[in-house]
């Protein structure tokens, strides 16, 4: 991946609060039209957190959000080749339908959300509040 042109989503790094022993991995980014992009299942194992809390976090910010922009929605039979090989690299749940590839612009939202969710006063992040 040449980094030079294509924005990273792991640059943003891991959910606040996850940088622990419990985080998975750093994922390989999935390149999708031009995009470095992370699929849903990246995203909770390599914030340590149970399925379904990417999705969650997805959608209390897809209003901000651009598709074909800043996530990619591709639904059931589009890119049945593309859905397999990742499916079969371990990459998206064995159970996903509909594929959504993240970019770094929705990752980064999707962090925002989480600190929001799970911010406490005195949590010692740099973030303003």
């Amino acid at each position: 991946m040449d980094t030079d042109t294509v924005e990273d989503p792991r640059s943003a790094g891991r959910f606040h609060g996850q940088e622990g022993s419990a985080a998975g991995p750093t994922p390989e980014p999935i390149i999708h039209a031009g995009y470095a992009t992370l699929s849903l299942r990246q995203v909770d194992a390599w914030n340590g957190v149970p399925k379904g809390t990417a999705f969650r976090l997805f959608k209390a910010r897809k209003h901000q959000l651009r598709e074909g922009v800043d996530f990619f929605y591709i639904p059931e039979g589009r890119d049945p080749e593309l859905t397999e090989t990742l499916r079969l690299d371990g990459r998206i749940y064995p159970s996903t339908v509909h594929l959504v590839l993240l970019t770094g612009a929705a990752y980064a939202r999707m962090r925002e959300e989480w600190h929001a969710r799970t911010h406490n006063p005195g949590c010692g992040c740099p973030e303003e509040h």
